[in-house]
């Protein structure tokens, strides 16, 4: 120390030369130059940090409105399917096609379970193929929460780890299903490759800690734990850090949480990277320094003006680069400074190109607030338009919305029903129990559905379906309930009817004392009435009426029986018919009728009917039989009785007409003479014809005859012998004509036929008779036609043949008769009306005394 002392005293003593004076003058001179880059340089290097700081953040944000977005979308896409009608009509298997469709175009495979494990809908498997059970650890979550789940990273049993989008399938307010997307991580690995810096490194993590996807080496990395030294020191700055990488690189670490998913967004960005910059202008400022000192003791006075010039822009520019205003470039022979100049120039540049992204970004948050308030334009116009009432409550239960249907349906503006208003519409007697209703739902937070009677536009009452669901936001606030009202007042109406009709067929049925039964063809139990366990005597516990919405009101149903329970009771010879027209029935039958015999308890036979039809699905497969029972043992026993009676009739007419010519005989026998042959000849085949009629309409039971039997018994007598020509000619279509009818129109035929054999076209060999008939309408024509006999011409005298056929049978007939005498033959047209009800023609005055017993025909030729 006392060597330096001495020294610098012999130099002070000395003194100091011009040169070391201009090179302190050029080092005090460059020193304030020198110090204010070092300046700007810290707050160049404090710049890029934030730059770099800003632009990973921007990108980890980037990522995670991209990641929202997507997984929006998805979620978008379940929501869409789970309210497809066809869930709640359990159409599985058209759903399936539809989400085949959908999942197809998004490369995804789609299940639909139930909260059991029970998988429903599968696409990742071929249509068809057996669904196994695949319970999810998350589905009594959805099941509890009844709000969408994204889960983490899952790794199958082989492939890459996917993750799951997963919706409740709700139906009538109950989360009955739950419907989710199985989706690659592969598709998180393309979002991250879409803008990725040069040398950093991007991924996404699970709230597990689980890497979902990695910009680089991600199909190595994918569903690995996150590397923890990545967070080795927390900045400054909250969601950046400082660490290590996987190579043991220290990084600048920066994270974000995705809103929708709750999973971390992450960056990592070498520091060598983030402080190239800074190394590469300290080297500069450090060669700058020294060059400065090495000319300074040469040329510090010649470049003083020219250099503290530039350092002024320098120090301006400063200023300009901290306002992120443009800084100019510097013009100037010393390289140093220019390039610092050109540096500060494009760092200026670059932060103010960071700014314009910024603003960029700014300005598409914009359009998206833009865009949200046309969605919700676009929702109030679809509201507006749709045909059912919308509604929406604030948190406070004050209504905030009602569409524009509410005008169309009462005739008043929207707004006028918000806030209290609205009980102006509800009818009085149904205000308060609506209004307590909703008040408890709206206290419990849960869905509210109530039916209420309102006045509509022109005071008529109509019937409104009232649904509503609390309305909640992304932290499970309450911010009030949306419902839909839908008009019910036609399926009131037809409830109401259907109540009524189910009424009259219950009186009905108790009417005309009818049961009901009903086979189920799949199970073969049946379920019958009451009134039919009555009628096959079985106890009152062994009926069961037809199931809820057909049975007849009142009925009492009690358990079901097997078929065979009254089929057991069918008399054993009865029973294989009634099973053949059964299964005719089954077999596609278009009616099934059957009366047969039954065994009651104590010996009895009862004569039970049975009418039924048969129920078919929509493949056309007969599913049940429904049908009716009715006690017929009265009219069966009525008919046995009647038939009887009508035989003993049949046999004492056949007496009476054989006793009437028996005294007919014995009256005319002391007649002589050709005239009283003739008369007692006609007089009997009179009798005969009228008995023949009489057998026709014996065998029909006296319920009526057909016309062409009618015809051919009467034209019977007159045929010739075998193998000879046939002489008469009938045709015409299948009508059957009453009893008092059948009788008139055989004795008809009767006298034209004895007038052809005695007079006309029967009297010769060769002589035809055609006979046809017609109908027309409700009018039978009836027409004889003579050919081949001998020339007619009209009679002289109208005989008894001749007014029978002409007054008195045209009485019988209530119609017309017409008698043509045409030289080539008699043409005789009968026209008789017949009447709605049953084809009979009215009644007629029965012929005179006089008319009915002539002493001989005459001839009408």
């Amino acid at each position: 120390m006392v060597g330096l002392r001495e020294r610098w005293q012999a130099l002070r003593e000395r003194g100091l030369s011009t040169q070391v004076y201009l090179v302190a003058l050029a080092i005090a001179l460059i020193g304030p130059g020198l110090l204010f880059t070092a300046v700007l340089l810290v707050r160049y290097a404090s710049l890029e940090r934030t730059r770099f700081e800003q632009d990973a953040r921007e990108t980890v944000r980037g990522i995670a409105l991209a990641v929202d977005r997507d997984t929006a979308g998805l979620v978008s896409v379940l929501q869409t399917l789970a309210t497809s009608p066809r869930l709640r009509e359990g159409e599985f298997s058209t759903f399936e096609a539809q989400a085949r469709a959908v999942t197809g175009t998004l490369g995804l495979t789609l299940s639909l379970r139930r909260p059991d494990g029970a998988q429903l809908v599968n696409t990742a498997l071929p249509p068809g193929a057996p669904l196994p059970m695949a319970s999810r650890p998350y589905d009594p979550d959805i099941i509890a929460s009844r709000r969408p789940l994204v889960t983490g990273a899952q790794r199958e049993a082989a492939g890459p780890p996917t993750y799951a989008v997963a919706v409740p399938v709700m139906i009538d307010g109950t989360p009955t299903y739950v419907l989710s997307l199985a989706v690659p991580v592969e598709r998180l690995h393309q979002i991250l490759l879409r803008d990725v810096d040069p040398g950093w490194t991007t991924g996404l993590i699970d709230r597990d800690g689980v890497l979902l996807a990695r910009s680089s080496d991600h199909a190595a990395l994918a569903g690995l734990p996150m590397f923890e030294a990545l967070r080795g020191r927390e900045s400054g700055t909250p969601g950046l850090w400082e660490g290590l990488d996987r190579q043991r690189r220290p990084v600048l670490f920066v994270e974000t949480q995705t809103r929708i998913t709750g999973w971390t967004a992450a960056a990592s960005i070498p520091k060598d990277r983030v402080e190239a910059s800074l190394r590469r202008w300290v080297m500069a400022f450090a060669g700058f320094g020294l060059l400065a000192l090495a000319v300074s003791s040469v040329l510090a006075v010649r470049l003083w003006s020219r250099v503290a010039e530039p350092l002024q822009l320098l120090a301006a520019a400063g200023d300009a680069l901290a306002r992120g205003q443009p800084v100019p470039r510097v013009s100037t022979p010393i390289r140093e400074i220019r390039q610092l100049a050109d540096v500060l120039a494009d760092a200026s540049q670059s932060l103010r190109s960071r700014i314009g992204e910024r603003d960029a970004a700014l300005e598409e948050q914009s359009r998206g607030l833009a865009a949200l308030r046309e969605s919700e334009a676009r929702f109030r116009h679809m509201a507006d338009s749709a045909p059912a009432l919308i509604w929406m409550t604030d948190a406070e239960g004050q209504l905030t919305f009602a569409n524009m249907h509410y005008e169309f349906l009462f005739g008043r503006p929207a707004a006028s029903l918000t806030g209290e208003r609205w009980r102006e519409i509800v009818h009085p007697d149904d205000l308060d129990a609506f209004e307590a209703a909703f008040q408890a739902a709206f206290a419990a937070r849960r869905p509210f559905r109530a039916e209420t009677r309102v006045h509509d536009r022109n005071g008529a009452v109509r019937w409104l379906l009232c649904e509503g669901v609390p309305r909640l936001d992304d932290r499970q606030r309450f911010l009030g309930y949306t419902g839909c009202n839908v008009d019910i007042t036609e399926a009131k109406l037809a409830e109401r009817a259907l109540r009524q009709g189910e009424e009259r067929l219950r009186l009905a049925l108790a009417a005309g004392q009818l049961g009901t039964w009903e086979i189920d063809l799949r199970t073969g139990e049946q379920r019958i009435s009451a009134r039919s366990a009555e009628i096959f005597g079985l106890l009152p516990h062994a009926a069961e009426t037809l199931p809820t919405g057909t049975r007849p009101t009142g009925t009492r149903p009690t358990e079901p029986r097997p078929a065979e329970t009254w089929m057991r009771r069918v008399h054993p010879q009865d029973r294989p018919g009634l099973e053949a027209a059964l299964a005719g029935l089954v077999a596609g039958a278009s009616d099934y009728g059957a009366e047969f015999r039954v065994q009651m308890p104590d010996g009895a036979m009862r004569w039970v009917s049975a009418q039924a039809v048969t129920q078919r699905d929509t493949l056309g497969r007969p599913r049940r039989v429904i049908g009716i029972h009715q006690d017929v043992t009265e009219r069966r026993r009525a008919e046995d009785h009647l038939r009887l009676l009508i035989h003993e009739l049949n046999h004492r007419v056949k007496n009476t007409l054989a006793t009437v010519q028996s005294i007919a005989m014995q009256s005319l026998r002391r007649l002589r003479g050709p005239d009283a042959e003739i008369a007692r000849g006609a007089f009997v085949e009179r009798l005969i014809a009228l008995a023949r009629a009489h057998d026709v309409l014996t065998r029909e039971s006296w319920e009526g005859a057909d016309l062409a039997e009618v015809v051919a018994g009467a034209i019977a007598p007159l045929e010739g012998p075998r193998g000879r020509r046939p002489r008469f000619s009938t045709g015409g279509p299948a009508l059957r004509l009453p009893p008092r009818m059948a009788l008139s129109v055989a004795m008809a035929l009767h006298e034209l036929g004895t007038n052809a054999v005695k007079y006309g076209a029967l009297s010769v060999p060769d002589g035809q008779v055609a006979i046809a008939w017609s109908l027309e309408g409700r009018t039978l024509t009836l027409r004889w036609r003579e050919s081949g006999g001998p020339p007619v011409s009209p009679p002289t005298r109208t005989g008894f043949g001749s007014r029978l056929i002409g007054q008195s049978l045209a009485r019988d007939l209530d119609g017309t008769v017409t008698l043509d005498y045409a030289p080539e033959g008699v043409v005789c047209t009968i026209r008789a009306p017949l009447t709605e009800a049953d084809g009979a023609p009215a009644p007629a005055p029965a012929p005179s005394d006089e008319e009915r017993f002539e002493d001989r025909p005459e001839h009408v030729g």
